[in-house]
């Protein structure tokens, strides 16, 4: 994911902190490029109305193999977040899983042969994912997201001393690396802190 992480920095006005140069800290391993991209294999139609000209496509700027190589590359993540989502929210996760498959029967149905294609591969019930490198993320919340939804962030690399915390709730969390957390992104204030080190973190998200 390296090309794609690379050209997701901006510091225009109106882009928002999550591409911001300034929330970035440098990495001391070339492999680990501080930037943040989100991947869906069908982001489309948030909320808005369109005219019947309205054809929804694959949100990726990669096609055909690359795109399904980097999907493939996120099965095992994918997997292990599904997993515990249907483990804390049963009911959420059998939800997801239904909407799931009727995106893919719509989507064969449109002639969506690239989307359809890679909803096949798709090894989550969440429709979207983040990827954060080294990105601290001031306090806040997620409004897009379905106020019902449990987003879960997994962490990975070398760092130390990383702090979640969950503002409205109270809470403030030890965020080691491999810790697995849960809450409802669009209601609970949430920033993370991280004073050194390199940090990966994926989020997923409905």
């Amino acid at each position: 994911m390296g090309d794609l992480l690379k050209k997701s920095i901006t510091d225009q006005k109106g882009s928002g902190w999550r591409t911001q140069g300034s929330n970035f800290w440098p990495s001391g391993t070339p492999r680990i490029s501080p930037r943040c991209i989100n991947i869906a294999p069908c982001w489309f139609q948030q909320g808005h109305e369109v005219d019947d000209s309205f054809k929804p496509k694959v949100s990726a700027t990669l096609k055909g193999n690359r795109s399904l190589a980097m999907i493939m590359a996120m099965q095992r993540p994918a997997l292990l977040a599904s997993a515990a989502l249907r483990v804390m929210h049963p009911q959420l996760y059998w939800a997801s899983v239904r909407t799931h498959v009727e995106l893919g029967c719509w989507s064969a149905d449109q002639g969506l042969r690239d989307m359809h294609h890679l909803l096949n591969h798709w090894a989550s019930v969440y429709t979207g994912a983040a990827v954060m490198c080294n990105r601290q993320s001031p306090e806040h919340r997620d409004p897009r997201c379905l106020p019902e939804a449990f987003d879960i962030l997994t962490c990975i690399s070398s760092y130390s001393r990383a702090v979640m915390q969950l503002t409205n709730l109270g809470i403030d969390l030890a965020y080691n690396p491999g810790v697995m957390v849960s809450y409802l992104g669009c209601l609970v204030r949430h920033g993370i802190r991280v004073d050194e080190g390199n940090q990966i973190v994926w989020a997923w998200f409905l």
